[in-house]
């Protein structure tokens, strides 16, 4: 039997009694939620998760109707909240050698109705540009192949996840996007599982490159051709006059 660990709230009743509320992040695109009576065996179910948003607005939720949030806990397999272990363990059944290989980064893009067609169709231009550059440099990167092909348009409110599979060039895409869309009222958002945010500045986000198993230099010229860095200059191509002058 596994232990799992979830954040505790608990709902404290006028007569003494309360009820248990508790949510996790399972990794694999999914989080879930238990409740019950304190002291029972707590119900379980499992939801998709399309951003890690959709996890703080459900324990927002909870604190707003009165529940007061009680840390991490561990609950079993049957539903039974047990001790916790010491920090530096890892809960029983979980692989201790697990990776980043189950995480995704998630996106989600906020398209306000003040938005006129023209910034539209200026950022669907823009990524249909981003796309084929990505393409060109990774053709494989078929999560960009259907971007570029309009069956997986992006500029359009929704949510998703980006998988270790899907490639570098997607995360540079979408960094790209946010970065354009910025300026123009469309929040595109990247954050990772535990919710923290992903810039739209690449040489601060080594962390979400090594997700991919790559760093900044490896995807510099990729990153300088769609607007990511700016392009350094090569002195190699300046060509220099010296004039000689004699006094």
């Amino acid at each position: 039997m596994s232990n799992r660990q979830y954040e505790l709230f608990r709902y404290r009743n006028p007569d003494g009694s309360s009820k248990d509320w508790a949510i996790r992040i399972n990794g694999d695109g999914t989080y879930t939620k238990r409740w019950g009576k304190t002291g029972t065996r707590l119900t379980a179910k499992d939801f998709p998760m399309s951003h890690p948003d959709d996890v703080h607005t459900e324990k927002r939720g909870k604190l707003n109707k009165g529940y007061q949030s009680l840390g991490m806990c561990f609950i079993d397999d049957d539903g039974n909240i047990s001790t916790i272990p010491p920090a530096s363990s890892k809960p029983a059944g979980e692989d201790p050698h697990s990776t980043q290989e189950d995480a995704r980064i998630y996106w989600r893009i906020k398209m306000p109705s003040s938005v006129n067609s023209a910034t539209v169709a200026f950022l669907k231009g823009t990524a249909t540009g981003y796309a084929i550059a990505v393409l060109r440099a990774y053709p494989d990167c078929t999560w960009v192949e259907k971007v570029k092909d309009g069956h997986g348009d992006l500029i359009k409110p929704g949510a998703g996840s980006l998988l270790k599979e899907n490639g570098v060039g997607s995360l540079l895409l979408l960094m790209a996007l946010k970065k354009k869309g910025a300026a123009s009222g469309v929040t595109i958002s990247l954050s990772r599982e535990d919710g923290i945010e992903i810039s739209d500045q690449l040489k601060l986000e080594s962390q979400a490159l090594s997700f991919f198993d790559t760093d900044l230099e490896f995807v510099r010229s990729l990153a300088e051709s769609i607007d990511l860095l700016d392009k350094r200059l090569d002195l190699s191509t300046v060509e220099t006059f010296v004039d000689d002058f004699y006094f």
